[in-house]
């Protein structure tokens, strides 16, 4: 048997026991319903597009229409659905919530990030890619920096045939991977030395100089892509075996979908299984990653799909929802106004704009409203969120100090722990499961949701879904692993203990080989020891003047604060009250450059709210500024304005 030919091997060993449902007497899972758009959508037999713009509920969407694909033996077993997103944490909620609906049928779910998913066909099956790209000595994960990139267009512009030279040197740095690399397909056969345009000729020495004249070579995710396209449209048997093993696909954030992307979509899956690509134009806000313009209506074109708009909105109120809708018609006129399906839980303005005379009086105010607020109404730290364009840093130090005055906890979700920002680490997997674990083993009892989740996690990690022997064996384990933990945890108080000792005697009561084969084929641009290593600086840092070990892992997560993080990172996300700071030039330098991008990054800040956004400057000249049409759209959404001081 040829090394293609085991992808077909589809499945576990044994074929669970499970009872389907008749397709006409199927019901959503573990909610009361779904819009109309939404159900048909779901149940759609071809290609669907579905827009789903701020709140319309597009992770359970995904997990609604896999638990009916799966429940009703549409998809059968032993196909399985596959899942692409393009953030981890993305991935890893889509994952877990379609567990959580169809436990039964978690295995044939498979969750992963666009670069996961192409670099492990690279990783499997570089044998197999055409004489002319074969692989020697392997490759190593290389960003370039836009200044290596400007110093190889440099070099290679000069020498650029004549009749193509002036075109290769007006390609731009900032673009030149994403859509001159990105959006040139790899030919099976070595091209001549003369290219025949400039793209082919700039893109032809990027390979040359990175990988056909390296060992090992060096690549980013943008050429693992291209090779990923490469290696299936060169190699039928792939193409056939990824078809059947995948009949049916999902596409989460297809707006931020870029050229290599697409094209990698449309080798691979057009014609094919059946593709559900989800997502909203107005909050495309990667295109500095070559995100491309139009991308829900190029795959609509491609793939022959039905379009479905979702109309309802889930996370905000009325009054917030009339205000996004001046935004959203402000970047796609024909825009329709979305129902909100939250009610109101407030007397005053959804919406306000707060002006400061200076930032420490900004921070101040603020702390002391958010304090306030937590008093009156029985809120959360964790319902409130500081959000900015960027710069988020320079913003924590003043809020850490007063919100600290009311003994409220800031989490700066940007920070950088080791090499993983702390927004990733905490949401990742593995990082998930050794929190979990620690909890386990500190507190025995009255944790039944952690002890389910780290339980589905091991169960992953050991292959176990689906057969109930090696489930109970898993549960065995994970008893056993406990008991340990908590038996060492009594005798290794945390004010004595480093972060280099809990971690390696809990690591020692793991199967790590099999956590390391697990992170390696559902997170391959992920290393376990890099997550390890982050974790551990993470542990490191609270460790210090904790109290118990129970106080060491709460400071950890830091669950119970107010949220600090820019706007990119907020996607996905949603609080009771999001505060939108820095309204100036200096926050939004680059508006200028791409208008609509940046409106969109302002359409997706605002949208995070459920209940109230307050947008807050402290620059007297931001109305007449570089985003003074920002200004123009508050005002047309009659959003008041209030100095305070």
């Amino acid at each position: 048997m040829s090394q293609l030919d085991t992808f077909g091997e589809l499945g576990e060993r044994r074929r669970p026991l499970v009872t389907l449902i008749m397709p006409e007497s199927w019901q959503p899972v573990g909610i009361d319903g779904l819009e109309p758009n939404a159900s048909a959508a779901l149940m759609h037999e071809g290609n669907a597009a579905v827009v789903a713009g701020p709140g319309a509920g597009k992770t359970e969407l995904l997990a609604q229409r896999a638990a009916y694909l799966l429940q009703t033996g549409i998809c059968p077993w032993p196909q399985r659905i596959l899942a692409i997103s393009f953030k981890r944490d993305a991935a890893a909620n889509l994952g877990r919530r379609v567990t959580s609906r169809v436990p039964e049928h978690a295995s044939r779910f498979v969750s992963m990030t666009f670069d996961a998913f192409t670099k492990s066909l690279v990783d499997r099956f570089a044998s197999a890619l055409p004489a002319s790209w074969a692989m020697h000595d392997g490759y190593k994960i290389d960003f370039p920096t836009e200044r290596n990139v400007e110093g190889f267009l440099a070099n290679i512009g000069p020498a650029a045939p004549l009749d193509i030279r002036a075109d290769v040197m007006r390609i731009r740095a900032t673009k030149f991977i994403a859509s001159t690399v990105g959006g040139w397909d790899l030919p099976i056969e070595m091209p001549d030395s003369e290219a025949g345009d400039a793209t082919e000729y700039a893109a032809l020495q990027w390979w040359r100089a990175r990988y056909l004249g390296r060992a090992p070579a060096e690549l980013d995710f943008v050429m693992i892509n291209r090779l990923a396209e490469l290696l299936v449209r060169s190699a039928p048997q792939l193409r056939r075996a990824l078809r059947i093993t995948y009949p049916y696909i999902f596409v989460d954030e297809f707006q931020d979908t870029t050229s290599a992307q697409f094209s990698f979509l449309a080798s691979v899956f057009a014609d094919g299984p059946m593709v559900t690509a989800v997502g909203d134009s107005k909050q495309r806000i990667m295109g500095w990653a070559g995100a491309l313009p139009h991308a829900l209506k190029r795959f609509a074109q491609k793939f022959d799909a039905t379009s479905f708009p979702l109309m309802w909105n889930f996370r905000s109120s009325a009054g917030l929802v009339q205000m996004q809708h001046v935004i959203a018609t402000h970047l796609e006129p024909s825009t329709a106004p979305a129902i909100s399906k939250t009610d109101a839980d407030l007397d005053g303005n959804p919406a306000e704009v707060w002006t400061f005379s200076s930032v420490n009086r900004e921070a101040a105010f603020i702390a002391e409203w958010i304090a306030t607020d937590i008093a009156k109404s029985g809120r959360r730290p964790a319902d409130f969120a500081l959000l900015a364009r960027q710069k988020i840093a320079t913003f924590e130090a003043r809020f850490r100090i007063e919100l600290a005055r009311y003994g409220i906890q800031v989490r700066n979700d940007d920070e950088l722990v080791d090499t993983i920002r702390l927004q990733d680490l905490l949401k990742h997997e593995v990082a998930r499961l050794i929190l979990g674990l620690l909890r386990l083993a500190d507190q025995p009892r009255g944790l039944p949701t952690v002890w389910q989740e780290v339980l589905n996690t091991l169960y992953r990690v050991h292959g176990a879904a689906g057969d109930e022997v090696a489930q109970r064996r898993v549960g065995d384990d994970l008893t056993a692993v406990t008991t340990a933990m908590r038996s060492w945890l009594a005798s290794n108080p945390s004010t004595s203990t480093s972060a280099r000792e809990i971690l390696e005697q809990l690591l020692s009561l793991l199967d790590v080989g099999a956590l390391h084969r697990y992170v390696r084929t559902t997170m391959p641009d992920e290393a376990l020891r890099t997550v390890i290593r982050a974790f551990w600086a993470r542990l490191d840092k609270v460790l210090p003047n904790s109290a118990s070990w129970a106080d060491v892992l709460e400071k950890f997560e830091c669950a119970d604060a107010v949220v600090l993080l820019t706007a990119h990172r907020s996607k996905g996300l949603e609080y009771h009250t999001v505060f939108f700071m820095g309204l100036d030039d200096d926050q939004w330098w680059a508006h200028g450059r791409d208008p609509v991008e940046s409106t969109s990054t302002f359409f997706v800040g605002v949208s995070r709210a459920a209940q109230r956004v307050i947008l807050t400057t402290t620059s007297p000249h931001a109305r007449t500024g570089r985003i003074a049409t920002f200004f123009e759209l508050l005002d047309e959404a009659a959003v008041p304005e209030f100095d305070r001081g």
